[in-house]
């Protein structure tokens, strides 16, 4: 009997040891990788990462301690031209009773520079200042190419002062132009007939209060300028310190059409001249109008013909009005340039003449089947139309246009 009670207790414990181990699920290569780099980092935890070393003065836990003056952070050095260099040397005192260090941080602006010595080739970032002794820090900065009147730029200083680890010095004022033309830069003359056409303008400068303007030059002698001294009120206007009245005159005889040209002041205080654009428009015996469907630039005597199919073509008409005063002839035109060269042009008389005065009908036109063509402002066509006008006047226009 009891051998038959060991061997079911055999069995059943055999039976138990298969069950348990069905249920454990089998374990992985991966697994196991897992758990030896669990366990290896529970045995030797990670070492602390090293902490950053700062390179900036210290100041000492006790007295005593040194104490950093600047008596005027904030220089105004007023104006400057555009482009141009400045240096200033601020001086930093130590009025306490332990050695300063002080350190140049970082500035506001590349193009700030800043260090401690007399002169920006020897200057270095890092000194120290014995008790009841100073230190210079010098700055140089260069100004941009345009006029800024609220320029500020600086930077930093650190010191082991313990109440003023940190100063801020700045430069501010105002960067100038040389000269200022009024009205700035081009001077348009508007429309000349029968006489010549005057305009006054200005120069005048912030920074030269005595210059003088040597020699103004017009490339084609077309152009007349007296020069006269601002008065003390012209110049109080705009706080100039320096300049000059320009009363210019564009002759009356230039060419017919846009007149435009770069007129050029020399002046005692610069190498390079000071340029102008001077623009006119000369109506004489022949004048245009755009008619309805046709779109003129009259500032430029360009004509807009926009964007068309090449395969259709397309037509412009325009208004010509000439006085005909001492013509022996109908009026007429004798030859035709044009940029493209398939543009033709026909004139036709349109209404009754008044006096002298007569219209024509003028019509610009691009036929049909024509290769595909672009002329933009910067590579614009033209036309040119002499004509058998006594004054010698011919019609030149400049076209825009995109065919395709």
């Amino acid at each position: 009997m009891q051998k038959v009670l060991v061997g079911v207790g055999l069995l059943g414990g055999v039976l138990v040891a298969v069950l348990l181990l069905r249920q454990q699920p089998e374990q992985t290569l991966a697994d196991s990788l897992k758990q030896m780099q669990a366990e290896r980092k529970a045995v030797a935890p990670e070492s602390p990462k090293p902490k950053s070393v700062s390179d900036l003065p210290v100041a000492s836990e006790q007295g005593p301690w040194p104490v950093a003056v600047i008596e005027d952070p904030v220089f105004e050095f007023g104006r400057m031209p555009v482009m141009g260099k400045n240096s200033h040397r601020f001086i930093v005192e130590n009025r306490g009773e332990a050695e300063l260090e002080l350190k140049a941080g970082n500035t506001t602006c590349k193009c700030t520079k800043f260090g401690f010595g007399e002169s920006a080739e020897s200057a270095v970032d890092r000194v120290k200042v014995a008790p009841g002794e100073k230190a210079v820090l010098l700055i140089n900065w260069k100004a941009g190419d345009a006029p800024d009147r609220a320029f500020r730029h600086g930077g930093d200083v650190h010191t082991n002062d313990p109440k003023n680890p940190l100063l801020k010095v700045a430069v501010e004022g105002a960067i100038e132009m040389p000269f200022d033309v009024m009205p700035q830069f081009t001077w348009d003359f508007g429309s000349i007939y029968d006489k010549a056409a005057s305009f006054k303008g200005g120069i005048a400068s912030r920074l030269h209060e005595k210059f003088a303007i040597e020699k103004v030059e017009s490339p084609s002698g077309k152009v007349r300028v007296e020069v006269v001294p601002m008065t003390i009120e012209e110049l109080g206007t705009d706080s100039f310190v320096g300049g000059f009245t320009l009363q210019a005159e564009v002759a009356q005889d230039i060419p017919s059409g846009l007149f435009s040209e770069e007129l050029l002041l020399w002046t005692s205080v610069s190498e390079d001249p000071v340029r102008i654009t001077v623009k006119a428009r000369k109506f004489g015996a022949i004048r245009l109008q755009p008619l309805p469907g046709t779109q003129l630039n009259p500032e430029t005597l360009t004509l807009m013909m926009g964007s068309f199919r090449a395969a259709e073509g397309k037509e412009f008409q325009l208004l010509v009005i000439v006085d005909e005063k001492d013509m022996q002839e109908p009026f007429a035109i004798t030859k035709t340039e044009a940029d493209p060269s398939f543009i033709s042009a026909a004139i036709a008389p349109l209404g009754e003449p008044s006096g002298t005065v007569h219209r024509y009908r003028l019509t610009l036109k691009i036929p049909p089947g024509r290769p595909t063509t672009q002329r933009t402002a910067s590579n614009p066509g033209f036309v040119r139309l002499q004509t058998n006008h006594p004054s010698g006047d011919a019609i030149s226009l400049g076209l825009m246009m995109y065919s395709n």
